[in-house]
């Protein structure tokens, strides 16, 4: 039947490559496609769905990467994911990954879909790590009792890659040779699932995937997802005695069908184990155990870690912000060059003006993310494909679990103070849906560094020299307060759900390759290129519109519509000290923050500084850098939350959360100023 299929379809080949988390599956996903790869959502979930092709002696393999997880038998929405993608559109072949330092975690998962019907191979993974371990696997054993080709591999560098493609290829070519492992169950679940396997024959008698799989699969979690295409009498059915069984069973076995069945592959996985694996002398690793003792020292391991986040830091904006200047020089250049080109002076000054200073500078503002968002991940995937970065979350477990995340979102907290998009588009490396939206909705409360230089203007002009730095360090306090306070929140009202388990592994330290760093590297900026750049570009030409309408008004002024919305807005903005033409400076603040300085000099023209002194009091002064470090953040940080979370309402949230708590707090700072006699 599957060589039919695959003549009907040509030589299109459709391969899941799927593991539990931490097996170097997209090690081996980047290996086998290299920079041949697209990146978006699983539909209707704020899931990574990554896909990618390669060539294989004439087959067109589209290799499908499906999110981390531990079962098919859901408890975190990746392995609802996983599941579903099983149940509603199967693929051709798995590429199953084990970690062969960990075989028994890994097999669990292993056996359920080598259940499936779907030809699969495994890769045995980490084969350089289990030999300095000491562990001896007979390859050739594991593969007789799970009925696959088993292939040791080590996806960093590559070794077995192409031992593993020799027997994809194989296996493509005569599945027929594949069986599938057989797993000791209690008779009484036996029989259930034999029951419902047979119920499924009669009422839907060509299913893609083995019918006791199908089987297994309805009775551990009692429902058929909404995706699967059978006829509503026959699901009414199939789900009436799948319910009845699976009750009857529960009360024989006195507890979840589910426990049952899990308890039946891990003593399955650990049988597997005892007899295809032995350990010789282990050679202590002393290298590992030398720098754990300091990294992860009770005292010595918080300072240094705050170090290496230090340099990390100073690396980042050191080669990305000089690289980002340059690059949006270069765009100010071919602003300013286009302007006198006789091209647009032909064109009607509006017309002009908005191609260039609208959809150009917003094309602009896009690249000039790139080095930034470049050296961020290539930092990143120094740290954590070195090992690094599972110590750090595990030192900053416990603080980060008292509003239910784990250690790893502190970095990506701690690194918008640098800058929110690289930090928020940071977040896929979390571990569950309700961590990444959690931690993507504390990030815009982070002192950016283009909220810093607002900060550093307007406290030079309004403070003296020696009270200016406290001001700021003040607001670098608060940012810290809030981060915590709204993270609370978000906790007590459940925003993003339930926090969900998180499993921590402590890996052998490993050296980074270059090809993974930098393969990387490019598709997180594709990625942002993709998924960010229509939404910059609308969000600047949108702001440009309301600074330069209607025609034949002054840009920027009292008589455009964004000095109107100011003027609008005055009533909401003078319980908080700020005035219209600060409003007009937080409107083009919208684009980027760094443009709030410069609209302000715009808006106050010459001597600027002398200006906003006579027209903004120091209370006044506190109250709008309070408002401006709250309130929304760019229109490049929104356009990643939106990437990043596939959700509207995600993004509507954090546009709102944003304004209504920067008020909140701009008011007792304004109101309780003036009740201590501050002006």
């Amino acid at each position: 039947m599957l060589n039919l299929l695959t003549e009907m379809a040509g030589n299109n080949i459709t391969i899941a490559i799927s593991s539990i988390p931490n097996t170097g599956k997209s090690t081996l996903f980047n290996k086998l496609t290299g920079a041949h790869q697209a990146v978006g959502n699983w539909a209707g979930v704020s899931v990574e769905k990554k896909t990618g092709h390669f060539k294989l002696n004439g087959y067109d393999i589209n290799l499908i990467d499906l999110p981390g997880a531990y079962s098919i038998t859901p408890t975190s929405i990746e392995e609802t994911v996983v599941r579903n993608y099983f149940l509603t559109t199967p693929p051709d072949f798995i590429i199953n990954i084990i970690d062969a330092r960990n075989m028994y975690r890994s097999l669990g998962l292993t056996l359920q879909l080598s259940q499936s019907g779907i030809p699969m191979i495994v890769a045995l993974n980490m084969m350089d790590e289990a030999r300095r371990a000491g562990l001896e696997i007979d390859i050739e054993k594991l593969s007789d009792h799970l009925g696959c080709p088993v292939i040791p591999i080590v996806a960093r560098t590559g070794e077995g890659v192409e031992d593993l493609k020799k027997a994809l290829l194989e296996t493509i070519k005569d599945p027929s040779k594949l069986r599938p492992p057989n797993i000791s169950r209690p008779p009484v679940v036996e029989n259930a699932i034999i029951s419902i396997a047979k119920k499924i024959e009669r009422l839907y008698p060509d299913p893609s995937l083995n019918k006791t799989f199908i089987a297994e699969r309805l009775l551990e979690s009692g429902e058929i997802p909404k995706e699967v295409s059978v006829d509503e009498n026959v699901l009414k059915e199939i789900i009436r005695d799948v319910k009845h069984l699976r009750s009857r069973t529960e009360s024989s076995l006195g507890e979840e069908l589910s426990v049952t069945c899990a308890k039946c592959r891990f003593n399955s996985a650990r049988g597997l184990v005892n007899e295809t694996t032995s350990e010789t002398l282990k050679v202590p690793d002393k290298f590992t155990n030398t720098l754990d003792r300091v990294l992860l020292n009770k005292y010595a391991g918080l300072p240094m870690f705050f170090f290496v986040m230090f340099l990390l830091f100073q690396g980042i904006y050191a080669i990305g912000t000089p690289l980002q200047a340059l690059v949006g020089d270069f765009f100010s250049n071919i602003q300013s060059l286009l302007h006198n080109a006789s091209l647009f002076e032909s064109l009607p000054d509006f017309v002009s003006n908005l191609l260039i200073d609208g959809v150009l500078n917003g094309f602009g503002i896009v690249i000039s993310f790139f080095p930034l968002i470049a050296v961020f991940f290539i930092f990143m995937s120094l740290i954590e494909d070195s090992g690094y970065m599972a110590r750090a979350a595990f030192l900053l477990d416990r603080l980060m679990h008292t509003f239910g995340l784990d250690g790893k979102a502190f970095i990506n907290i701690l690194l918008g103070f640098g800058c929110n998009v690289p930090a928020v588009m940071g977040t896929r490396i979390l571990s569950s849906r309700h961590n990444r939206i959690m931690t993507m909705l504390l990030i815009p409360f982070t002192l950016c560094s283009a909220r810093f230089q607002v900060f550093v203007f307007l406290a030079a002009i309004l403070f003296a020299p020696s009270t200016a730095p406290w001001v700021v360090f003040s607001l670098y306090a608060l940012s810290f307060v809030m981060v915590f306070v709204v993270g609370f929140m978000l906790k007590l009202f459940k925003f993003a759900g339930n926090p969900e388990p998180f499993i921590m592994e402590i890996p052998p330290y490993r050296i980074p390759t270059l090809n993974t760093v930098t393969l990387r590297a490019w598709m997180e900026m594709k990625s942002f290129l993709y998924t960010a750049s229509t939404y910059i570009i609308g969000g600047v030409v949108l702001v440009w519109l309301l600074t330069n309408l209607p025609a034949g008004v002054e840009p920027g002024s009292i008589n455009t519509w964004a000095g109107q919305i100011g003027q609008f807005l005055q009533p909401v903005f003078h319980p908080i000290g700020i005035g219209w033409r600060e409003v007009i400076a937080l409107i083009f603040g919208f684009v980027a923050k760094e443009i709030v300085v410069g609209s302000m000099a715009v808006i106050y023209g010459a001597d600027t500084a002398t200006q906003i002194l006579a027209s903004i009091t120091p209370l006044q002064g506190i109250s709008f850098m309070v408002f401006t470090l709250l309130y929304t953040p760019c229109i490049a940080t929104i356009a990643a939350i939106k990437a990043e979370s596939g959700s509207w309402r995600i993004t509507g949230v954090s546009l709102a959360l944003g304004l209504i708590i920067a008020w909140i707090t701009a008011f007792i700072v304004y109101q309780g100023g003036l009740l201590l006699g501050f002006q």
